[in-house]
């Protein structure tokens, strides 16, 4: 199951693209998948949700877009600021 990979990859890109902001909280990840990219977006999200189960990212949504062709990438990042 390749989406668990994926699943992985985006987690990954979160933790980075979270780096400049300590204490923020990811509430939100949007991802852009192509219809021909391979890629069953319930299992992604599937996947997604087992990995940040128990994390310090749950309950972090992920949304699932469609594009065209095999494009694959992450859309957007919301986070909720420190308190």
């Amino acid at each position: 199951m390749h989406e668990m990979g994926i699943a992985n990859s985006i987690l990954d890109a979160v933790r980075k693209e979270m780096a400049p902001y300590p204490g923020a909280r990811p509430v939100k990840v949007t991802v852009r998948i192509g219809t021909m990219a391979g890629v069953d977006p319930d299992s992604l999200t599937f996947c997604f949700q087992a990995l940040v189960s128990g994390t310090e990212f749950e309950p972090m949504e992920l949304a699932v877009e469609t594009a065209p062709a095999d494009e694959l990438e992450l859309g957007s990042l919301e986070l909720e600021e420190p308190s």
